[in-house]
């Protein structure tokens, strides 16, 4: 863990644009640890239990969205040859990094609205992304545009996203700030969104800053997916903050759904 925050340390010392994020991780950090209430093990648990309690799988999750089953597909049958060069380039990545999440919804949601302006936060390999541009591809003057910090002390800049193929890149643009700098430029960009995945500082904090500038960014019809929302209460919070009911899916981890009338 010494070994680990030393890392860190020297990176954000070497990579001085990022200090202020280092200084608002820390502020955060030193705030909860004064905090009576603040029990994130507890947080985790009741988050847990009310994912499960709400859960559905793929195909219901698609189905409560559209009203049918039109067009649904399994994206890692669909695109198995894509999926097995990716994951040939991601065992060649000397820096390993997150597995692939729930592509299938993805896809799928970004097929269903023919989205066409898109904002992920968080890459990593790039799994997400690959989804999302594979839908993307078919579709003319679409964008995906990605905010990513990288890791601290990882050294994996230079293989953030390593598995999209260069013909799906056109289409793509990475930021490399956080999520408080990143995002607010992406949204600027690309002003209306069709359509938003948000996978990178799974803080009750974090969730709570970001993801009302996503969903005000977001179109009429347009689909908010949250990952990893059983870590904390920070999706249900904001789910009840917008009063909306969330889709929530059971993969290896929750996934939760919002759709903006």
């Amino acid at each position: 863990m010494l070994n680990k925050t030393i890392l860190s340390l020297k990176w954000y010392f070497k990579n001085p644009s990022y200090i202020e994020e280092f200084v608002y991780l820390a502020v955060t950090k030193i705030k909860n640890s004064l905090n009576p209430v603040y029990n994130p093990e507890k947080q985790r648990l009741l988050s847990e239990k009310w994912c499960q309690d709400k859960a559905v799988d793929n195909k219901n999750a698609f189905l409560a969205i559209t009203g049918s089953n039109k067009g649904y597909v399994e994206f890692e049958s669909k695109f198995k040859e894509e999926m097995i060069k990716a994951q040939e380039r991601a065992d060649n990545c000397p820096v390993k990094m997150g597995g692939p999440g729930n592509l299938t919804i993805i896809y799928n949601l970004t097929e269903y609205i023919k989205a066409t302006r898109v904002i992920e936060t968080g890459v990593a390999y790039g799994w997400s992304s690959l989804a999302t541009l594979i839908s993307l591809k078919s579709r003319i003057d679409s964008k995906l545009i990605s905010v990513d910090k990288p890791y601290p002390g990882l050294n994996n800049e230079a293989y953030v996203g390593c598995i999209v193929p260069d013909e799906l890149k056109e289409r793509w643009k990475i930021i490399r700030q956080s999520d408080r700098k990143g995002v607010p430029q992406a949204i600027e960009e690309l002003k209306t969104i069709d359509l938003c995945h948000y996978d990178s500082d799974k803080s009750h904090e974090g969730r709570m800053k970001t993801y009302p500038l996503l969903w005000n960014a977001l179109r009429h019809g347009g689909i908010f997916i949250s990952d990893d929302i059983g870590d904390n209460l920070g999706f249900k919070d904001f789910c009840e903050k917008i009063e909306k009911e969330p889709i929530i899916v059971k993969s290896d981890k929750y996934v939760g759904i919002i759709i903006k009338d």
